[in-house]
């Protein structure tokens, strides 16, 4: 016991604070829009033991081909929501951000940072990424991509086989759309590794294994392939990545804002490779190069790329973070030759008392106390059903879908793009089918601009109602067209609150 207790370091208590920090902040309610029709998914699934491949949500786009790239994550959200309800999926995508988190410090480490300074860099680069927190699938890329990144060095080392990769990818594949992402990360790693051992660096990789690497990268390629949608899971990506109207208008796909907080970190963590390669002693393999630079171009591109960005670059951010470390230490005289009024501000610090039993205790107090309080101060309220209903309330359409559903019959609904996903999910068992909602794709740039039309009042947003002839209307409450609907003799207020209001069309029957 005493031997195991000895072991409780400060750093120990460092490091478990900080993870137990980072899963507090992460584990936030669940108000992601899109959460509800990934929920919906799962269900449709399980109640037709099918895959649906045209979309059956919308009246807007019925029948238009859909790819569910993250049909499997679907189906285990929902599976996890039957099991344990909004706070289990709460929990566990706060662990998959804390898992992450724990990659980005292990990354950090083995490029020589110290400990301290690892911690203080992981949870810059946590908060960084922040604005992608949520019990959401594309939370599994930032996951994935840091045990990729990991793996991907354990193989440099001869610790892993190459042919682990394949079945890895292959799981990515059906889970989410950006194992391309992950498939890139390979290609440069090993690109990389092939510049380092044509130039007869040290410790460069064997040609063996850079051969190897190379076909399993291959076969994984092929491998993706193997889900219900096949290549177009690939397409759908790329279509996404391209796409003006998706980074023009959806929030999440817009490059990084670096007046709010997530993008400041962002511009710090940029600067740091700045000022770290300014000093002339990074010596960084190229591979570690191509992968900072090419994720760097994703997270300017895109702010749900920045998590990505972070750990891809963490390699790099190391080195430039211990190269700034040891510029800071040169420029420090001795500690022998320094006034006695600089004793305090003396780098080199005294010979620490070796680990003992009763350190120890006091270190698992700490770690108990502090740990527990942050959890019970952040992350268990959130975790309470009756906290999570309210915070949905205050920002979802609660009670105008109350209104609909009890008019007791199909509908088809003119919303706000945010209100889609809820709608589907409390709606579509009762037949009502919405306009619009998080699955762009579906929808494609023609139905896409027309709700946008609508929702700016853009010239000829009334063809665009008279056209879609909509059964009810929700929009937030504070919405400029809310003002125009309740003078327009066409529609009746049907239910109003702080959040929503809805209209339906007169002459409607309910």
């Amino acid at each position: 016991m005493g031997a195991l207790l000895r072991r409780v370091t400060s750093a120990v208590v460092l490091r478990f604070l900080l993870f137990a920090a980072i899963f507090s902040l992460a584990a936030v309610p669940p108000l992601d829009p899109d959460l509800w029709w990934h929920l919906a998914n799962g269900r449709l699934m399980l109640a037709t033991r099918s895959i649906p491949h045209v979309d059956v949500y919308s009246f807007s786009a019925a029948g238009h081909p859909w790819v569910m790239h993250e049909w499997l994550a679907d189906l285990a959200m929902y599976l996890l929501y039957q099991a344990g309800g909004l706070p289990w999926l709460v929990a566990v995508f706060a662990g998959i951000v804390t898992a992450a988190a724990v990659c980005l410090y292990l990354l950090l480490r083995r490029s020589g940072l110290a400990p301290s300074a690892a911690v203080v860099l992981t949870l810059v680069g946590a908060l960084a990424g922040s604005t992608a927190w949520g019990a959401r699938p594309q939370l599994l890329n930032v996951l994935f991509c840091g045990l990729l990144l990991l793996g991907l060095i354990e193989y440099r080392a001869g610790r892993l086989h190459a042919w682990m990769l394949p079945p890895f990818i292959w799981l990515w594949a059906n889970l989410h759309s950006a194992f391309v992402v992950g498939v890139i990360i390979s290609g440069l790693f090993l690109v990389g590794e092939m510049v380092d051992a044509w130039r007869s660096r040290d410790g460069s990789m064997p040609r063996r294994r850079l051969t190897a690497l190379a076909a399993a990268i291959a076969v994984s390629c092929v491998l993706a392939f193997l889900n219900p949608f096949g290549i177009q899971t690939i397409l759908f990506s790329l279509g996404t990545l391209t796409s003006p109207l998706i980074q023009n208008n959806i929030q999440e796909w817009a490059s990084p804002d670096f007046h709010s907080m997530a993008g400041l970190l962002v511009e710090g963590l940029v600067f740091l490779l700045l000022a770290g390669l300014a000093t002339g002693r990074v010596r960084a393999r190229t591979s570690e190069w191509l992968l900072a630079f090419a994720l760097l171009y994703l997270a300017l591109a895109s702010q749900r790329h920045v998590p990505l960005f972070v750990l891809a670059a963490a390699p790099l951010m190391g080195r430039c973070g211990q190269a700034l470390l040891s510029l800071a230490a040169s420029m420090l005289p001795p500690v022998d030759r320094r006034p006695v009024a600089q004793a305090a501000l003396r780098w080199r610090p005294a010979r620490p008392i070796g680990p003992s039993g009763t350190l120890g205790v006091i270190n698992l107090a700490l770690l108990i106390v502090v740990g527990t309080g942050m959890i019970a101060y952040r992350a268990e309220p959130n975790l309470r059903p009756a906290t999570e209903a309210a915070a949905i309330s205050a920002a979802l359409p609660v009670q105008a879908t109350d209104a609909l559903a009890r008019l007791g019959r199909p509908l088809n609904v003119f919303n706000y793009y945010d209100y889609g996903g809820y709608l589907v999910w409390r709606l579509f068992p009762n037949g009502t089918r919405v306009y619009i909602d998080g699955r762009v794709e579906v929808y494609g740039p023609e139905v896409f601009s027309r709700y946008l039309r609508v929702s700016y009042l853009a010239s000829g947003w009334q063809d665009v109602l008279a056209q879609s002839h909509p059964d009810a209307i929700v929009l937030p409450s504070a919405h400029p067209l809310v003002g125009i609907l309740q003078q327009d003799q066409d529609w009746t207020l049907l239910s109003q609150d702080g959040v929503a209001t809805v209209f339906t069309r007169v002459g409607f029957a309910p």
